[in-house]
């Protein structure tokens, strides 16, 4: 007998006994039943987290005039160099917002006696890139307060929605980091739970509104899944372990503890003191100079000791054209000599500096540029109806019973509701803008429409009508959103392409597509969907 290369692949799988597919199927069920809405949660604010620079760039409103860190950088950094404590000068960051705004924070490290750790100290200023005004200053450790360094409170509000669930630290990236970890047991459970793994990438969903319709949907739609989904239980349950577990462990292993010593052998180039008072060189000629070299353009700049001659300056840039990791270059910040390109982590480099530089865009999907950030929210949407269709599957095979039931209508709530909840934290978030606190503001909005899904929920009993309900809601939501970004101060269509910003259109044409496609999906209520038949799905 024969054997083509697929079968000798699923081999092992088709080799499961009755009795171990029966407890297969308990762990794959049981283990999103416990968990699942929390990891819908998670999976669906990644969706939108993939798109966090273009959404923050949408909500921000602001005009961009020349691209991220490039005019008279040296000049704001040295007039504000001036007007703060010696001692923060230490360290200083800068890096640009959504619009024209500069971020510069001189700060070194204090003990933090709420946290009773070592933190960022120290004074941060957003200056207007353009004339210099300075328009903002905040005082202290700046990292607790998002308003000092966050350009846009959206932007800011959904990606630590999506870390950390909004818990503080380091509960909510404990949480996400174990979520990660179930859902890739429930991809390897589901991969050997898929017999005929290569048949399931192509099955067609049999007709008739029955329960098996439902298992043909998810079938499919988790078969295609599959590998993506694993790449990203793995790299978000890395990001949420190695900074609660991973670098606390070394730090206490290697460094007796010392954070502040693991971080500069880590990720500082080891340079022999010298505190002899010295000029830093210039830095629009090190940003010009290291831009070249990189190929792409400058993220983020670090400087440390200021005004001595050991200090050295630190340039991030975007991957280079074809690359998949982002660009660390160093330089002497007195003779501005060009030292190299440095590793993201250690001194010298080595495949887990490779391996730790590939998890960001691994994870968020930005390496291809727009392309892969679609193709990476379309995955993102499909695995959200991964996780809903299993759920549903569970709670229709248990049908009548009065905690099921109970279930099934959370899921619903849960399953509209949160994606109402985000639009109504955007909703939110532009209607403070002109004048009131977005970062107060966006939050709220959110518990407003998540509140007003969990009350709808409770008074709406038929749940024909409760979906009919949320998905012209949702509709509403989506298409009248890009309407009251333009009447609450919000970039034109016409200036977005006159200045090249063209996430504004994204975000808008993806708002209106939203829409769309939701109120597509309603039905008026005498052509209600037939009702699943409750049969076995095999």
């Amino acid at each position: 007998m024969k054997f083509s290369p697929i079968d000798m692949l699923t081999a092992p799988l088709r080799a499961v006994t009755q009795a171990q597919m029966k407890r297969l199927t308990a762990i794959h069920g049981w283990s999103a039943v416990l968990l699942g809405l929390l990891l819908y949660a998670v999976v669906a604010t990644g969706t939108a987290a993939v798109f966090a620079r273009e959404i923050g760039r949408w909500s921000a409103g602001g005009i961009r005039e020349s691209a991220p860190l490039e005019g008279p950088v040296d000049a704001r950094v040295r007039a504000l160099a001036g007007e703060v404590d010696p001692a923060f000068l230490h360290d200083v960051g800068v890096w640009a917002g959504h619009d024209d705004d500069l971020h510069i924070f001189f700060h070194d490290h204090r003990l933090n006696p709420e946290s009773g750790l070592k933190e960022d100290y120290g004074t941060i200023f957003r200056v207007d890139g353009g004339t210099g005004a300075v328009l903002e200053r905040h005082d202290g450790f700046v990292w607790n307060d998002p308003a000092a360094y966050a350009t846009s409170a959206l932007q800011q509000f959904l990606v630590d929605l999506h870390v950390q669930l909004y818990l503080p630290e380091p509960w909510g990236l404990l949480v996400t980091g174990i979520l990660g970890l179930m859902m890739m047991a429930a991809v390897v459970s589901g991969l050997i739970m898929h017999r005929h793994v290569i048949r399931d990438l192509f099955v067609a969903e049999r007709p008739g509104g029955r329960l098996v319709s439902v298992r043909d949907r998810h079938v499919l739609a988790s078969s295609w899944s599959l590998p993506f989904a694993f790449l990203l239980a793995f790299t978000g349950s890395f990001f949420s372990f190695a900074s609660t577990i991973g670098f606390p462990l070394v730090a206490s292993v290697a460094f007796g503890g010392d954070k502040e010593a693991m971080s500069e052998t880590l990720f500082e180039p080891p340079v022999p003191e010298d505190p002899t008072p010295a000029r830093l060189a210039s830095l629009d000629y090190l940003l010009a100079d290291s831009t070249a070299r990189a190929g792409a353009p400058a993220t983020f700049v670090a400087i440390a000791g200021y005004g001595r001659a050991d200090a050295r300056v630190t340039v991030w840039h975007r991957p280079a054209p074809g690359g998949l990791v982002p660009v660390k270059q160093e330089f002497d910040g007195t003779s501005r000599s060009f030292l190299g390109a440095a590793p993201m982590v250690g001194r010298t480099p080595s495949a887990g500096s490779a391996l730790y530089g590939l998890m960001f865009p691994l994870h968020f999907g930005d390496f291809a540029g727009i392309f892969s950030q679609a193709v990476w929210g379309g995955l993102g949407i499909a695995m959200c109806f991964v996780i809903l269709s299993g759920l549903r599957l569970w709670v229709r095979r248990r049908a009548g019973q009065p905690l099921w039931d109970a279930f099934g209508r959370a899921m619903l709530v849960t399953g509209y509701g949160l994606p109402l909840g985000m639009l109504t934290a955007a909703w939110a978030c532009c209607i403070a803008r002109p004048a009131g606190d977005t970062f107060w503001w966006t939050p709220t909005g959110f518990l407003i429409g998540a509140g007003a899904s969990i009350l709808a929920g409770l008074l709406v009993a038929e749940p024909a009508r409760l979906t009919r309900l949320f998905q012209r809601t949702l509709a509403a939501a989506c298409l009248l959103l890009p309407l009251l970004r333009l009447a609450t101060g919000g970039m034109t269509w016409s200036d977005a392409l006159l200045h090249g910003q063209h996430d504004v259109l994204t975000v808008d044409l993806l708002l209106i597509a939203g829409g769309v496609a939701f109120w597509a999906l309603t039905k008026p209520a005498g052509a209600a969907r037939p009702a699943l038949t409750a049969e076995p799905a095999e």
